[in-house]
């Protein structure tokens, strides 16, 4: 089997190197150029290009793909984990068996760069990936494969994200196997369910809305961790919330009978720190203030004095 191997970040590591291990073939490693980094600027390559050079692997680091043409018809297979980069689509039909994508939702559910965040944030219980051919549209090409759904109440995109990539990397090489031995991919059907598109979150979208619900709340935090971060500001300064849960019903009605609440409002400190929202109340559990690393907000109220009444804005 010969394959290549196209991604950037250090969470695609464990699938790669498990094809590396599998006795495949592997052509060459494509990922994106390196980026300056810190404020010295230096350059830095991506965690996909050191683990390749350290694997004793050929790397292509080059956003224009064109350099690489002449190597993909050599390829059964090109697979692609959280690439960064559109495959231009003249080159996608050059492997044998094409381009194939690992894509962390099922299909057609949550098509876009942001599966895992969105299903999380919109509540979802249970998550399983895909493993597609990449054709011309956004993440519509046929299905090879559909793992099983793992829980993920509770968890963060972080969390999620390991779970499945450790999924992935042990069941990686049956699949491929049996797409490089020819086993035809089934369209994919239509959705009409509530997560159809997952687009990328911007910094400014993961800023906390203290007028929607605790669980909507809840659910924008563990999303957007480890990325972009839910934040806030308090005393001037941005405050990211990594992780929070909703007030326990017995809390919930000792803190709603205080009178004339403000969305945002510190309300209780003694157990932790909960805040009011636009229905109900959560208590924050892992935060980062300004300047400082992130911690837990039993950590945080160590060093902080806290008033009840103040606000989160």
């Amino acid at each position: 089997m010969r394959v290549i191997l196209a991604g950037t970040p250090s969470l695609v590591l464990p699938i790669f190197d498990s094809v590396f291990h599998s006795g495949a073939e592997i052509l060459s490693v494509i990922t994106n150029p390196p980026k300056s980094r810190g404020r010295s600027g230096a350059l830095s390559p991506s965690p996909v290009s050191v683990w390749a050079r350290e694997s004793g692997l050929c790397v292509y680091e080059e956003s224009n793909l064109e350099g690489i043409r002449n190597l993909l018809p050599s390829a059964d297979v090109a697979l692609v984990v959280a690439f960064g980069q559109l495959i231009p689509e003249d080159l996608l039909t050059l492997p044998k068996r094409g381009w194939v994508n690992i894509h962390f939702s099922h299909l057609p559910q949550a098509r876009g760069a942001a599966p895992v965040q969105r299903l999380i944030e919109a509540g979802a219980e249970m998550i399983g990936y895909s493993v597609f051919q990449l054709d011309q549209g956004m993440d519509t090409g046929p299905i090879f494969f559909q793992s099983r759904e793992v829980p993920i109440s509770g968890l963060t995109t972080g969390e999620v994200w390991e779970i499945l990539i450790k999924e992935a990397a042990n069941e990686i090489n049956v699949i491929l196997s049996r797409i490089c031995e020819g086993e035809p991919p089934i369209p994919q059907s239509e959705y009409v369910g509530r997560v159809a598109l997952a687009p990328k979150i911007s910094t400014e979208e993961a800023k906390i809305a203290w007028s929607q619900s605790s669980d909507r709340i809840v659910g924008k935090i563990l999303a957007f961790n480890p990325r972009p971060s839910a934040w806030t500001s308090f005393r001037g300064e941005r405050f990211l919330v990594h992780r929070a849960i909703r007030a326990e019903q017995k809390d919930e009605a000792a803190l709603a009978s205080r009178a004339a609440l403000t969305l945002g409002e510190i309300v209780r400190v003694d157990a932790g720190v909960f805040v009011a929202t636009g229905s109900g109340f959560i208590r924050l559990a892992e935060v980062q203030p300004a300047g400082k690393r992130k911690m837990s907000c039993e950590e945080w109220l160590r060093g902080v004095t806290l008033g009840i009444g103040e606000k989160f804005e």
